[in-house]
């Protein structure tokens, strides 16, 4: 080939292309010379000798996408040069970071699965900048990162390996805040306690509201005043036979017929006072009295209420023969 054609001959005829593979199964040919400047390409093609075909690409890393793929050669297009200032590299470089944030941060993970260093470095410099100054939220909407820390764990001490004062003040306000949180834990648990859940069911609670109170409680108590009476006229069944019981179940004193021609006799009990529960029933109270002296007590009370008994009728009758006298007195 003559002079006068190569001349004709463009100069991106003679560079060299090299096949590379993203991880989605898209294939790129790019300049040979630029994709070397990334150490883990050089290393794929002088070593291996892939990418010389589209049959045998060199597969890039699962981090590096198409996007950050054109970006990074971008780069390396313009650094790849030589001759270049440090002040147009300084310009250049600034320029390159002033993206989004997201693709910021795909471009720095790309850059270092190409091990290109300074790419690297330049993206976390950027990324330092942004977070630089921000609360913990601040950097979470920043990067979209769910808050997955608990309470506790915000609240760890930090390592002050250098010794700085401003690590030890923040641990010491991390410690007062872990200290408020459990005294706050504890009385939150208190309160769990006290708020113990109602599992009676749905008759026993009927039964309260009712007025009957615990129907467990109720039947045990009643069951104890049936065994003590059924105790009590085995004993004497000669004066449970002598008491008459009325329609309700309450017993009377047997009417007397008077001079006068009026009945009279001891009362029958109140109506509402009768039933299974007796006010003066004390079966369930321990008074702490020996059983001997208890059993004294009883039978003195029970020689009381029979010679009550026998001397109601006549001082009722004597108290109507009064009324009768100073009812006529008064008419004449």
């Amino acid at each position: 080939m003559s002079e006068s054609e190569l001349a004709v001959i463009k100069p991106e005829a003679l560079k060299t292309y090299i096949w590379l593979q993203c991880f989605d199964g898209s294939i790129q040919q790019v300049e040979q010379e630029v994709a070397m400047f990334c150490p883990m390409i050089s290393r794929e093609i002088v070593k291996n000798g892939t990418g010389s075909s589209k049959n045998h690409a060199i597969v890039l890393p699962e981090r590096v996408n198409p996007a950050s793929l054109s970006l990074i050669l971008d780069y390396c297009r313009f650094h790849q040069v030589q001759g270049r200032s440090n002040k147009e590299r300084k310009s250049f470089d600034e320029k390159f970071v002033r993206i989004d944030t997201e693709k910021l941060c795909k471009l720095a993970s790309a850059a270092l699965g190409l091990q290109l260093r300074p790419l690297v470095d330049l993206t976390c410099g950027a990324l330092a900048r942004i977070i630089g100054g921000k609360t913990p939220d601040e950097v979470r909407d920043i990067f979209h990162l769910p808050d997955d820390l608990t309470e506790e764990e915000k609240l760890e001490p930090l390592k002050n390996v250098n010794a700085d004062p401003t690590i030890r003040l923040l641990n010491r306000l991390y410690a007062k805040k872990r200290k408020v949180l459990q005294e706050r834990q504890k009385l939150k648990d208190v309160q769990t306690q006290e708020e113990q859940k109602d599992e009676r069911s749905l008759d026993e609670l009927l039964c309260f509201i009712n007025g009957d109170g615990d129907s467990r409680g109720g039947k045990a108590a009643k069951n104890k005043r049936k065994n003590k009476r059924r105790k009590d006229q085995a004993k004497n069944p000669a004066k449970a036979n002598s008491e008459p019981v009325n329609k309700e179940g309450a017993s009377c004193v047997v009417p007397r017929k008077a001079d006068s021609g009026n009945v009279s006799g001891l009362p029958c009990r109140r109506p509402d006072l009768q039933g299974d529960i007796d006010p003066f029933d004390d079966a369930e109270l321990d008074d702490g009295l020996d059983p001997a002296m208890r059993e004294e007590i009883d039978r003195e009370v029970a020689d009381f209420a029979m010679k009550l008994n026998l001397v109601w009728p006549e001082r009722m009758r004597l108290d109507q023969d009064q009324r009768m006298e100073s009812h006529v007195g008064a008419r004449w």
